[in-house]
């Protein structure tokens, strides 16, 4: 009985804090299924589950905008440092979900930063070794030299 009570006190409280998404949280999902009610909810959680609700939280994307745990000048170079590989892959191609999280952590439009970055690739990532800062200032540079590569 006091498993019952318990867990009925813990789906009550969660669905208290659900803002802008359903039960499931912030997420992919959320963006997928929105606030709708119902059995709906446990497919955007095993959408979130595979680990794109903590890349939300984290860049502060994916309607985890208020509750990100990094926030302002800090958010950039963290995005860089845990995102890197797959931030090298999308900036080869010169797109993909891991460089719009980037545009967006900068205020910059991604079809604007993909291609700059796409053709700065070498410069950013092959010749920087991979090291977060260096990679950071690769990346200001570009957007500091073209102006457009932002244009937000």
């Amino acid at each position: 009985m006091k498993a019952i009570l318990t867990l009925m006190m813990l789906l009550v409280g969660t669905s208290a804090f659900a803002a802008a998404y359903g039960d499931a949280g912030c997420g992919l999902g959320s963006l997928v299924f929105g606030d709708e009610k119902g059995f709906s909810q446990v497919f955007a959680a095993t959408i979130n589950g595979t680990g794109v609700q903590t890349f939300g939280i984290t860049s502060g994307t994916s309607n985890c905008v208020d509750q990100g745990a990094v926030k302002g000048a800090q958010a950039v170079p963290m995005f860089i440092e845990v995102n890197k590989v797959a931030l090298a892959k999308d900036a080869a191609r010169g797109e993909g979900e891991t460089l719009a999280g980037l545009a967006n952590l900068m205020g910059c439009n991604s079809k604007n930063l993909g291609p700059a970055l796409k053709q700065n690739y070498k410069t950013i990532f092959v010749e920087s070794k991979m090291d977060p800062s260096a990679i950071e200032t690769g990346i200001n540079q570009v957007v500091t030299q073209n102006h457009q590569a932002c244009g937000a």
